[in-house]
């Protein structure tokens, strides 16, 4: 009996963290979309949205500075494949620039 008890509080914890990441997530991809427009996503790469961007890039949606070295490898090879940039850092500059005009 004890032990049912604790996998469903294990399992309620689980749904948590879950919810917690995806109420996190949800405001990493607002804090994205402010630098990344619709309009700049639409005219340098093959998507609507930055949220496109990381889905099809297969790429988990978090504050930039949390990445890993790999991590970056993976983005970077994304930027070069699906936009007109040849790197994260040359895609992030262009769309803050854009904002800024």
């Amino acid at each position: 009996m004890k032990r049912k008890g604790y996998s469903l509080k294990l399992k309620g914890l689980f749904e948590l963290e879950s919810a917690l990441k995806e109420i996190n997530n949800e405001n990493e991809i607002g804090k994205y979309k402010k630098i990344f427009s619709e309009n700049f996503m639409i005219e340098n790469t093959q998507f609507d949205d930055i949220e496109d961007f990381f889905y099809f890039g297969k790429i988990e949606i978090k504050p930039i500075e949390e990445y890993s070295t790999v991590d970056m490898w993976m983005i970077d090879e994304a930027v070069d494949k699906y936009t007109d940039f040849p790197n994260w850092e040359e895609f992030e500059k262009a769309a803050r620039s854009e904002n800024k005009s």
